[in-house]
């Protein structure tokens, strides 16, 4: 543990600097990026889309105005009920991100390349196991359950009092 947990804090700085040296090239917040990967796997809805970049309702709408403005998605509304909007991804901006992280692919192909399979499998598994345990921490800290030894907050929001004239 002595060398993972330094290891792998600078593993997460990294790849958070490398997606948001990635927005920053396409004119993106890094949270757009994260927005336009997930829409690649299938067209969502306002409120999934918010929940799986963890956004409130009206961040996400934000997300989506900023989105839709600069081509990178479409909203379409739902022909039974109109007031549900499905986002999904313009595959010519699509293909811009990819073209993005096309450095990045090549050089993890390479590296990745370099593992017997028995060694792969046991990357694909901790990255795996390493997601669910992010992913159950992640709902456990949203569901705003206090971390253990955690100081409340007292009134104060963002740093002001709550009640301040």
């Amino acid at each position: 543990m002595q060398v993972y947990i330094p290891l792998i804090r600078e593993f997460a700085g990294r790849l958070i600097m490398m997606h948001s040296a990635i927005a920053d090239s396409l004119g993106l917040h890094a949270t757009d990026i994260r927005a336009v990967r997930l829409l690649r796997e299938e067209p969502l809805t306002a409120g999934a889309l918010g929940e799986g970049v963890g956004l409130t309702g009206a961040a996400t709408t934000a997300l989506i105005d900023r989105l839709e403005k600069a081509g990178y998605v479409v909203r379409e509304r739902e022909t039974l009920d109109r007031r549900k909007v499905t986002v999904s991804v313009a595959p010519e901006k699509l293909r811009e991100v990819d073209a993005a992280y096309g450095g990045m692919t090549a050089k993890m192909t390479e590296l990745l390349s370099t593992y017997t399979a028995a060694e792969f499998a046991a990357v694909v598994d901790f990255i795996e196991r390493t997601t669910q345990a992010l992913t159950a921490e992640t709902a456990r800290l949203t569901a705003k359950a206090p971390l253990p030894g955690a100081v409340k907050s007292q009134g104060l929001r963002h740093g002001s009092p709550a009640n301040s004239a």
